[in-house]
């Protein structure tokens, strides 16, 4: 018998929804929902909203918490009636007394299962799936039901329910407007801004400068092959202190994908920073997501930046010496209010004042400031030393 693939077994479910339950309607393959995606969406007999995660083998508990925590994010912004369902061939029993737990639903569909079923009620898919190894076309051909279509249908506000209401981002700052098109008209100002600012700064006590490329221009590129990457890209130059050559840098405005932000604006595109210092294995990067710190009807950005890193790239014994460094050299670090993360704070960035420019430069600059620290601390072979860190806790 031929062993079946995740995706062929996703396709088997897609032609016979039945085997998962009576009476499904597909949503959706592999859609985007919050900031992952699920393997098949439904709408039940009832009209509730179905995610299904597929696994091809052994249900773990690492897979029950995967989706729990989707299952929570998504809840805070849809108020419709959400089940979350995992498929395995095996659930083992303790999995399924955690599921039960969490209130989570299982299955367990085994390829011996699907293979029965077929024999019985789609001989022709049997022969293609298991003698003949071919992955179903069929199954690409099915109609599913318009998202949009099943969001109004099921909207609890007596209105159409937006996609902006669902797809809410879950870091989205509590300050966006219900109006994208405001959200999107202030971001760009910003954007336009960073556009324009001649920058240059002296950091960490005089170790540091940082200067836009002198005569460059902000190039228009397009990053990835289905446009979901494209902006301008602004080349910036480090010099150190005592180094001769400086080390190239490049400040990306633009799109990265949908990122779980592709509401937030009219256009249907994220706006982020993305701030490279260095190349190959000694580039640090730091990402700024308009989305989260927007603050719409006052047209101006949160006054800080949200120090958050990831522990495969940056050690976690390190997070306190960057904390630490950026303190020493006059930046200034806070608990957030929920006390789960460190703040950089920047201070008030509004449009529309006389400092506004100088603002938007302190921004730039504790973004420069965070990407050096980010790229002295990584790992032993990677990222970028520099003198007067290292030199903090030699004595």
């Amino acid at each position: 018998m031929q062993v079946l693939s995740e995706r062929e077994i996703e396709d088997i479910l897609v032609l016979h929804p039945e085997l998962v339950e009576d009476n499904l309607t597909l949503l959706g393959r592999q859609e985007q929902l919050e900031n992952r995606r699920t393997d098949l969406t439904f709408k039940d007999r009832m009209g509730r909203l179905l995610l299904v995660e597929l696994k091809k083998d052994i249900v773990q508990e690492e897979h029950v918490e995967q989706i729990e925590d989707y299952l929570r994010n998504l809840k805070k912004s849809y108020y419709g009636e959400l089940r979350g369902m995992l498929i395995g061939q095996v659930i083992p029993t303790s999995i399924q007394f955690l599921c039960n737990q969490k209130n989570i639903e299982w299955k367990e569909i085994r390829i011996d299962n699907i293979y029965t079923y077929l024999q019985k009620r789609n001989s022709e898919l049997l022969d293609q799936i298991f003698f003949s190894e071919k992955l179903h076309k069929k199954a690409k051909e099915v109609k599913s039901m318009d998202f949009q279509e099943y969001l109004n249908e099921t909207s609890p506000f007596g209105v159409p329910y937006t996609s902006y209401q669902f797809f809410k981002p879950i870091d989205a700052s509590p300050e966006l407007s219900d109006d994208n098109q405001a959200n999107q008209m202030v971001a760009d100002q910003f954007k336009d801004m960073i556009l324009k600012i001649q920058f240059e700064r002296t950091m960490f006590n005089g170790s540091i400068k940082v200067i836009r490329k002198p005569d460059s221009k902000a190039r228009w590129v397009v990053k990835t092959k289905d446009g979901a990457w494209q902006g301008f890209v602004l080349d910036y130059l480090l010099y150190m202190e005592g180094k001769l050559q400086p080390i190239h840098c490049e400040l990306y405005l633009g799109s990265i994908g949908y990122r779980g932000n592709k509401p937030t604006f009219k256009d249907g595109k994220s706006r982020f920073i993305v701030l490279d210092i260095g190349k190959g294995k000694q580039k640090a990067t730091t990402q700024y997501g308009f989305h989260k710190y927007l603050r719409t009807e006052g047209k101006a950005l949160y006054p800080f930046y949200e120090l958050k890193f990831n522990a495969v790239g940056i050690p976690k014994v390190n997070w306190e010496k960057i904390y630490y460094s950026l303190e020493h050299f006059g930046y200034y670090v806070r608990d957030s209010e929920d006390k789960k993360s460190k703040l950089l704070w920047i201070g008030d960035i509004e449009l529309g004042r006389e400092d506004s420019e100088k603002k938007v430069g302190d921004l730039i600059e504790s973004l420069f400031a965070t990407t050096i620290v980010k790229a002295h601390y990584k790992k032993e072979d990677k990222g970028i030393k520099f003198d007067f860190l290292s030199n903090l806790f030699e004595n």
